[in-house]
């Protein structure tokens, strides 16, 4: 019998990096909805994977360490992440779009886990850090003009 619980795993990571995706597009930065929407599939299916070999490696003489599988999704990011960061004469670029690489792994990890619930809240905090921008400079604008 075919388990539905790693697809739904995936189609509420999908669900939820492409909210975190419509604002990156909304604010025209690099990563925007496909991004964020690939690197959360890639994250919650290599989250997957030590699930997937739990029964193959129970019948194998070998003690399998998932966490470090996990180990290397971070480490994998924390790369992807630096990348993205642009440091020209006398500013930087790309910090929030690299925190927010972190942060969807973060979700998509817990969420791939089986941590729904906290995937998700991670998933609107992020969510909600990124839409106070709006907020932070409407108020900036307002008193400017008023």
């Amino acid at each position: 019998m075919i388990s539905l619980i790693p697809y739904t795993k995936i189609l509420l990571v999908l669900l939820l990096s492409a909210i975190i995706g419509f604002e990156r597009e909304r604010s025209h930065k690099e990563a925007g909805l496909r991004t964020v929407m690939l690197i959360s599939l890639g994250t919650v299916t290599f989250t997957l994977v030590p699930f997937t070999l739990l029964d193959i490696a129970k019948t194998l003489p070998i003690i399998f360490d998932f966490s470090r599988i996990l180990a290397y999704i971070i480490g994998g990011i924390g790369f992807l992440s630096g990348i993205v960061i642009i440091v020209k004469k006398n500013t930087v670029e790309g910090i929030t779009t690299s925190a927010c690489i972190f942060s969807t792994v973060a979700f998509s990890m817990m969420i791939g886990l089986g941590e729904y619930i906290l995937g998700s809240f991670i998933a609107l905090c992020t969510w909600i850090v990124l839409i106070s921008k709006y907020y932070s400079i409407k108020k900036k604008r307002g008193k400017k003009n008023g």
